[in-house]
């Protein structure tokens, strides 16, 4: 089976393409708001002349956005944005080209948004706060917190994410089991989920639960919050390597013995989860709700949603983030006025940028257009029931940031290696040892 372009694409940008050294090598080690590039004006104007400013995009094609574009140069005929779509392998490197480039530069760019501290540690981002000083009535709490360093909004949020927990009707009833709840106040420890799904194994399923982004941090980071373990970085900048915890070794000593025990499976790609959910092979998947037009379309798979579960004692924590703006503060004072005005456009306008697409794979961060996703045909399948207020509930009380650090490219890779480590065996408190040594080096040079 496929799924949609844009699910794919937002997928990689929740991974992340690595970072060039070179370019992470001359990051300054401060997240300071000293390290922010310019200012932003404060009052918006519409043009009098025409004006082209360059959008550099990873989040969406250029036919997807195009919809977009053609509505913003409707309403400010003035400006004309000349959009250009990045591979996400490329985006970092050519972000650190173009932004320090005069003859080849862009004026706004999408910004990944646990990238928002690294960014700003360059100078590749402006001081928004002037510009936008009402965003906190326009856009979830997650969003303005990930486009906030030292205090300054830096960024204009337009996308973000949730996830929750898919289980198999038909499979759970084969085992005896009852189905879960989707109420937000009926959430599961990961302790009894364990147990059934080796109950569901048991009685025919060929796994008994499965993670949608099975080695990345987007979606492992909520087990060591919930054991209490922290994001993974603490100190000065998050740039002391935190790893090792208690709640480190818990998480991923019980996330390892799920490859073990052979209720996940070794070996598979996470752009192959969902279709092993979708084929009737899985009890309990959890995963984001952009599978649900997949899911949704196979009309033998009887599903139903649940929270994502917690451990026992610990706190209910769930995978969060997407896209932001950024805006060069190289770019002329007219550029920066017209680059502004098509970040508002994008995040704030009658509900932002999500009116004009046909489909959504996941919540604008705007608060008033993520009604159309809410909305959405696939959501008012039976199947789904209780899945909006689900997904509300956990943006607005448990959706938890990535590590906001400039060290966080680093940390991401080393970080997925290491869970590729303990998925095929690795002890956790070695592998997380092992992890917390390479973070320390890493990190080294921000430091200084």
């Amino acid at each position: 089976m496929r799924f949609h372009k844009g699910v794919t694409r937002w997928l990689a940008a929740g991974a992340g393409a690595a970072l060039a050294v070179t370019a992470l090598a001359a990051c300054s080690g401060s997240t300071g708001s000293g390290s922010i590039g310019g200012v932003a004006p404060a009052t918006l104007t519409e043009p009098t002349q025409p004006i082209t400013i360059t959008y550099a995009g990873a989040a969406y094609d250029a036919k997807q956005i195009q919809p977009v574009l053609d509505a913003f140069h409707k309403e400010h005929p003035k400006i004309t944005v000349k959009y250009e779509a990045v591979p996400f392998d490329d985006f970092n490197s050519v972000l650190a080209a173009r932004l320090t480039s005069s003859a080849d530069a862009i004026d706004v760019f999408d910004v990944d948004m646990p990238r928002t501290s690294a960014y700003a540690a360059r100078g590749w981002l402006t001081d928004l706060t002037k510009t936008f000083p009402d965003l906190k009535s326009a856009v979830d709490p997650g969003s303005l917190k990930a486009a906030t360093v030292d205090g300054k909004l830096v960024t204009m949020p337009y996308q973000t994410s949730t996830n929750i927990m898919y289980y198999n009707k038909a499979l759970l009833s084969a085992a005896g089991i009852s189905a879960p709840s989707a109420a937000p106040d009926a959430r599961q420890t990961w302790e009894q989920l364990t147990d059934d799904a080796k109950k569901a194994k048991a009685a025919g399923a060929q796994y008994g639960l499965v993670f949608d982004q099975i080695d990345r941090y987007y979606q492992l980071q909520p087990l060591a919050e919930s054991a209490g373990g922290g994001a993974g970085g603490k100190g000065a900048g998050n740039l002391t390597p935190d790893v090792t915890n208690a709640g480190w070794q818990k998480a991923f000593t019980w996330y390892g013995s799920l490859f073990a025990d052979g209720l996940s499976p070794r070996g598979v790609a996470v752009a192959d989860t969902p279709n092993l959910f979708a084929a009737g092979k899985v009890a309990y998947y959890v995963g984001g709700p952009w599978w649900g037009t997949q899911f949704v379309g196979e009309k033998g798979l009887d599903f139903g949603v649940a929270p994502f579960p917690a451990f026992a004692g610990g706190t209910a924590a769930t995978p969060t983030g997407g896209w932001s703006l950024g805006l060069n503060p190289k770019a002329t004072t007219e550029k920066a006025n017209a680059a502004a005005l098509f970040m508002k456009f994008m995040g704030i306008d009658n509900g932002g940028y999500a009116q004009y697409l046909s489909a959504l794979a996941v919540p604008p961060s705007n608060l008033q257009g993520s009604a159309k996703f809410y909305g959405s045909d696939t959501f008012k399948d039976p199947r789904f029931a209780g899945v909006v207020d689900l997904m509300k509930s956990e943006l607005a009380h448990t959706a938890t940031l990535r590590l906001q650090t400039v060290g966080y490219v680093e940390f991401e890779d080393i970080m997925t290696k290491t869970f590729d480590d303990i998925i095929n065996g690795t002890d956790a408190k070695t592998a997380l040892a092992s992890a917390s040594s390479q973070l320390d080096d890493a990190w080294a040079k921000y430091r200084k």
